[in-house]
């Protein structure tokens, strides 16, 4: 697999390790970097421009996070997709998601309502499958923060980062359902009704599962040009 597509990682303050990390999950969750590519430490510092430790460092971080699987003699890979995440990875956000949504309409502000809305303009004007699978996960990602409890927003973040692994099989077709599902959703929170929002929530999650898993025994893309 060509790593050409990698951009450089830029000097800057901080961690480079962590810049290093950051820019390998978001080309995993591109597709830039597909499940079963072979990451080669050295190979993947040259393009990116960094020495080899801080390449490691985010290797070893991405490993201990699930994002990659390490292979005897072999060496590092992008994880494959599974249908047993998928149902484990739905089966969490049902729960979490339900409950953070029925706070997000209880505690939202007027600015966390107006970047819902800004979100959603952009969600309707999307249409490639790796814009609309980001733009996803950053809605779920800002309902959760309306929450006002960090600590679960933060488990929100981290689930909707996962799904997003899977959910640009579906964004397509998904398109129309899901900007309907988000706007009932903030049209919900916009009233203030806690039970609604928790409904609308767990229904919107609940369909995305069962598309998902559909994709999942049919076919999974596994590059995006």
């Amino acid at each position: 697999m060509s790593l050409t597509k990698l951009p450089t990682v830029e000097r800057a303050p901080g961690n480079t390790g962590d810049r290093v990390r950051d820019t390998l999950v978001e080309a995993i969750l591109a597709g830039t970097l597909p499940p079963g590519t072979h990451l080669n430490a050295d190979a993947l510092a040259k393009q990116l421009g960094v020495s080899h430790i801080p390449v490691r460092e985010a290797l070893r971080s991405l490993g201990a996070d699930g994002w990659i699987d390490y292979r005897p003699h072999l060496g590092a890979f992008v994880r494959e997709r599974s249908e047993r995440e998928l149902a484990d990875l739905f089966e969490a956000r049902l729960e979490l998601e339900g409950r953070t949504t029925a706070m997000a309409a209880e505690r939202r502000t007027a600015e966390q309502l107006a970047t819902l809305d800004e979100i959603l303009a952009r969600q309707a004007a999307a249409a490639e499958p790796v814009v609309l699978a980001a733009l996803n996960a950053e809605f779920h990602i800002a309902v959760a923060a309306c929450s006002q409890n960090d600590l679960m927003a933060g488990f929100v973040r981290s689930l909707s980062l996962r799904a997003r692994f899977y959910f640009s099989a579906v964004a397509p077709t998904r398109r129309a359902a899901s900007l309907s599902d988000h706007r009932a959703i903030v049209d919900a929170l916009r009233r203030r009704d806690a039970a609604e929002a928790e409904r609308l929530g767990r229904t919107h999650v609940a369909s995305t599962r069962k598309d998902l898993q559909r994709a999942l025994t049919v076919d999974f893309p596994t590059t995006v040009d």
